[in-house]
């Protein structure tokens, strides 16, 4: 007779074979972290952003957790994803570049783009950081400042080619 695992079988073997549960345990951790790890409860991700967004437009945004030298905290993003992306429910992530008002950051090059006060609702001189381009949930955006002129959008698209190498 030949051994069941030779066979990759029971058979003529009183030999159990043991698998792990797909199973999450019960308790009071069975729920998924990640949804609470994101910022947001999920009843206030639900509510969040149900309006549609478009290239261009800024918002208020959410931008922790971060690390590193990453913007992070609250503060002025620009929608840069292609609006067939932004215009589809159930797509829930936009690309975005972070705005600051840090003129130190005004100086870092092809990758940063001036934005003078008054562009889309903001208050002061800034910069829109191509060089920081990141992902967010859409429900991260919270208050929609305004939209920024066509000519803008032109140069961070510029930006964005310099900073991602893209011919």
């Amino acid at each position: 007779m030949v051994a069941a695992s030779a066979k990759g079988g029971r058979e003529g073997s009183d030999r159990r074979v043991c698998r792990r549960s797909s199973r999450r345990p019960r308790g009071p951790r069975s729920r998924p972290r990640s949804r609470i790890a994101g910022g947001l409860a999920p009843a206030a991700q639900a509510e969040a952003a149900p309006f549609p967004v478009r290239r261009g437009e800024v918002f208020w945004a959410d931008l922790s957790p971060r690390s590193g030298a990453e913007q992070r905290g609250r503060r002025p993003v620009i929608v840069v994803s292609n609006d067939g992306f932004n215009l589809t429910p159930s797509w829930q992530s936009v690309i975005v570049v972070p705005i600051s008002s840090s003129e130190t950051q005004a100086r870092r090059g092809p990758t940063a783009v001036p934005l003078p006060a008054g562009s889309a609702g903001l208050r002061r001189p800034s910069v829109a950081l191509c060089h920081q381009v990141t992902t967010l949930d859409r429900a991260k955006l919270t208050e929609r400042l305004g939209v920024l002129p066509t000519d803008l959008v032109e140069r961070i698209g510029t930006a964005l080619r310099a900073a991602l190498d893209i011919d």
